[in-house]
């Protein structure tokens, strides 16, 4: 079936609303025994016998699966005009964006704790977008037609929230602190890498321009606030040795994950996939100093001799 210029497969309508002389009926599509369209009018034929003619307005209610809809760029540099969020559909179907969502949720100044307390929707998908199958979608300027209304700060604590029609929450940028190592300035913008299913860095913004798969020397974009502990600390894993001038084995970790040498900037040096509940890695390359490893949600911090 054609709806806006684009296929659909009749068996993903599950329910077809007319409107004629300003009146909306909806009918279960298993109702509808025939649609024709003829002179730039649609008649349709119910099975019941009853037959509505004349049709101004049509709409299609379908089973659509807005999971694979994900928040790719988002960029506060430079003025209103310049500002963007970019989205990207990592599946192989269209997806239409009517009634999607993003909220920006943010403090209002630099310096304020995480998480930050208010939530503004400032955008709402029209009958009229689409993200196309494996492609980026792009809203440019803040208050220009079909794109966002709210202003986006780089520095700022922030949450940006991207909802389907439902409500349902489909992915999330966060910055969760804009202090210390952190205090970006007004020239980055949070991109992921890999396009679609990384994490956020802080990078040059790249406004309808895929991102890449090769994060090397890049600033991560802080998701929560950092704990950062050494060895005599609380957590599972175990670092030895500790200084350490070689080479340091970890354990405590389970095989298949993903360790990460971030050096004290934050910026991504190595990711490491353990093959066993242990890990040894070379570190003799690395300059004199203090680095941290991170395996999911645990960091700990060695140094270097």
């Amino acid at each position: 079936m054609l709806i806006m210029g684009r296929l659909f497969a009749v068996h993903e309508i599950k329910l077809i609303t007319l409107s004629a002389d300003g009146t909306e009926t909806s009918y279960a599509l298993p109702s509808v025994q025939r649609i024709v369209f003829e002179n730039n009018t649609m008649t349709v034929n119910m099975k019941s016998g009853a037959d509505a003619t004349n049709i101004v307005r049509v709409s299609f209610l379908l089973e659509i699966d807005y999971s694979n809809l994900k928040i790719n760029e988002v960029s506060g540099v430079g003025e209103d005009s310049e500002k963007f969020y970019e989205l990207i559909n990592i599946g192989t179907e269209d997806i239409p964006l009517e009634g999607c969502r993003i909220y920006y949720n943010a403090n209002g100044s630099v310096g304020q704790p995480f998480p930050p307390n208010d939530e503004r929707l400032t955008w709402t998908g029209d009958a009229t977008q689409v993200a196309n199958a494996g492609e980026l979608f792009c809203l440019i300027g803040r208050g220009n037609p079909g794109s966002f209304t709210t202003g986006l700060t780089p520095e700022r604590i922030l949450i940006i929230t991207l909802k389907d029609p439902a409500g349902n929450v489909l992915d999330q940028c966060i910055r969760a602190e804009d202090t210390g190592i952190y205090a970006v300035g007004r020239d980055k913008s949070f991109s992921r890498i890999p396009d679609g299913t990384g994490p956020f860095y802080f990078t040059t913004p790249t406004p309808e321009q895929l991102n890449g798969d090769d994060a090397t020397g890049l600033l991560l974009v802080p998701q929560k606030p950092v704990n950062v502990h050494d060895n005599k600390g609380k957590s599972s894993l175990f670092l030895f040795p500790n200084p350490v001038k070689t080479n340091l084995t970890l354990s405590g970790v389970t095989e298949g994950a993903t360790i990460n040498l971030i050096d004290m900037n934050g910026r991504l040096l190595q990711s490491i996939i353990t093959q066993d509940d242990t890990a040894d890695i070379n570190v003799s390359s690395l300059p004199q100093g203090s680095y941290l490893l991170q395996v999911g949600k645990q960091v700990i911090k060695f140094i270097k001799q």
